[in-house]
C-alpha cells in the first residue's frame, strides 16, 4: 500500500477509484473487445445476447470460505469534487471497505466486481458505447445487455452469500437489480437478519412519524423487503417484487397509532415474503420437473403448485422477520430514538464526519425502467441511469 494510499480517506480512496474505472479504454480496444465476444459467440452458434448473458451466468463468483461478509451496492453519495447531478458510486465505497476489512482480518470479507467472475465481466466494458456499438447495438440495447448480464452474475453473488450481507445503499427501488434480484436471493438464503445497511434512509422518508415506526422501517429486515416507489396502474411493472413491496408512505402517515403503522408495515413485508415463497416453489418444480426420475403422482402439477403457494393462514412474519414480534398490538421492543430524530446507521466508523443520507431516486419511465444500468458504466458521466448502480 503507497504512502499516499495511507493518508487517504476511505471517500478519497473511492473517488480515486472511481475516476480511474472512468478512464476511456485505449484506442482500439472496444472494438477488439466486441470481436472476440462476436467471434465467440459465433463459434457457440449462439446470438450475442444469448452468449453474453450465458457467459455472465457461468462465471466465478462462489465465496473463498464460508461466513464471509458479502458487499452489495446500489447508487451512490454526494461528494463535493463532483458535478451536483453526479455520485459517488457505492461500488467504489466498496471495494474500500472490502480491502479495510481484510486488512484487518484476510479474507473475512468480499464485493462482487472483486471476485474472479465479477472482475471478468467488467473487463467486458459492456456499458462502454465503443463496445456495444460494434456489437451492432444502439444504446439502450447496449445497457439492456449489460443489466442482463450483470443481473445473472449478481443473482449468483448473492446466492453463494452465507455470512452477512452489507449494503451500501439508502432507499433501494424496485426496478434495480439490489432490490429485484439481489434482496429475494438474500432473504432467501442468508436470511434477512443478516442483511445490514450502511446508509441510513433519506430523511424526508421518515418525516411525520412516530420514533416506533421510524425504528421499524430503518431496521435491515424491513428494509430488504419493502420500497416506497408507487406502480403505474395504468403501466404495470413487470418486475416481480414491485407492487408486493410497495409501502405507501402516505396512507402510513394517516394512520392514527403506531400499532396500526406497525402492522401496515408487517403487511407490506408478507407480501414480499409470499412471492419469496411463491419463486422458492417455482424453482423446486422447475428442478423436479428436470429429473427423470421423478414419479408423477397425485393431483397435476398446477393443481399442485396452487396448493403449495396458496396465501398463508398463518402469519409469516416469524419467518421472514426473525426476532420481530407478529402481534401488531404491541410497540417496538428495541429502544427507540426520540421524537424528530433519524435513526443512526452504520457507517460511523467507516465514513466518520460524513454524511451519506442517500438522495432521493426519481423512477424511470416506462420506456426505459427495463434498461436502467444496475453496475457503474466505465465512464460514470456519461452514464444515463441516475444513480451509477440502481
Amino acid at each position: 500500500m503507497s504512502e499516499a494510499t495511507l493518508v487517504q480517506t476511505p471517500v478519497q480512496r473511492a473517488l480515486a477509484l472511481q475516476t480511474a474505472h472512468g478512464a476511456a479504454l485505449e484506442e482500439g480496444e472496444g472494438e477488439r473487445i466486441a470481436y472476440e465476444i462476436i467471434e465467440a459467440a459465433t463459434a457457440a452458434g449462439k446470438t450475442v445476447e444469448e452468449y453474453v448473458v450465458e457467459y455472465a451466468q457461468g462465471l466465478d463468483v462462489a465465496a473463498p470460505r464460508e461466513g464471509m461478509k458479502s458487499a452489495f451496492w446500489s447508487y451512490g453519495i454526494p461528494h463535493p469534487d463532483l458535478p451536483m447531478d453526479k455520485v459517488l458510486s457505492s461500488q467504489f465505497l466498496a471495494a474500500v471497505w472490502t480491502d479495510m476489512e481484510n486488512g484487518n482480518e484476510p479474507d473475512s470479507a468480499r464485493y462482487l466486481e472483486g471476485t474472479p467472475g465479477g472482475q471478468a465481466l467488467d473487463e467486458l466494458h459492456l456499458w462502454n458505447p465503443d463496445v456495444y456499438k460494434v456489437l451492432g447495438l444502439n444504446e439502450q440495447q447496449g445497457n439492456a445487455l449489460a443489466r442482463q448480464a450483470w443481473s445473472a452474475v449478481s443473482e449468483n453473488y448473492a446466492k453463494a452469500t452465507d455470512g452477512e450481507a452489507i449494503v451500501f445503499g439508502g432507499e433501494l427501488v424496485p426496478w434495480s437489480v439490489a432490490y429485484e434480484t439481489e434482496m429475494p436471493r438474500l432473504r432467501r438464503g442468508t436470511g434477512p437478519e443478516n442483511i445490514h445497511f450502511m446508509y441510513d434512509l433519506p430523511g424526508d422518508l421518515l418525516k411525520g412519524l412516530p420514533p416506533e415506526s421510524r425504528q421499524l422501517l430503518s431496521s435491515g429486515p424491513v428494509r430488504s423487503h419493502v420500497h416506497f416507489k408507487a406502480p403505474d396502474p395504468d403501466n404495470p411493472p413487470t418486475q416481480k417484487y414491485w407492487e408486493a413491496g410497495y409501502l405507501d408512505l402516505e396512507h402510513l402517515r394517516s394512520l392514527p397509532t403506531p400499532e396500526a403503522q406497525r402492522a401496515a408495515i408487517l403487511e407490506a413485508c408478507e407480501r414480499v415474503a409470499l412471492v419469496d415463497a411463491q419463486q422458492t416453489e417455482a424453482e423446486r418444480q422447475a428442478e423436479a420437473d428436470l429429473s427423470t426420475e421423478q414419479e408423477v403422482s397425485g393431483p397435476p402439477v398446477e393443481e399442485q403448485r396452487r396448493s403449495q403457494i396458496a396465501t398463508p393462514s398463518v402469519s409469516t412474519h416469524g419467518v421472514f422477520l426473525p426476532g420481530v414480534t407478529v402481534d401488531v398490538h404491541a410497540t417496538v421492543s428495541q429502544p427507540v430514538t426520540q421524537a424528530g430524530a433519524t435513526p443512526a446507521g452504520t457507517h460511523g466508523v467507516f465514513l466518520p464526519g460524513v454524511e451519506v443520507e442517500a438522495k432521493n431516486v426519481v423512477a424511470p419511465s416506462a420506456s426505459n425502467a427495463a434498461t436502467t444500468p444496475t453496475h457503474a458504466p466505465p465512464t460514470p458521466e456519461k452514464s444515463n441511469d441516475p444513480g451509477l448502480g440502481m
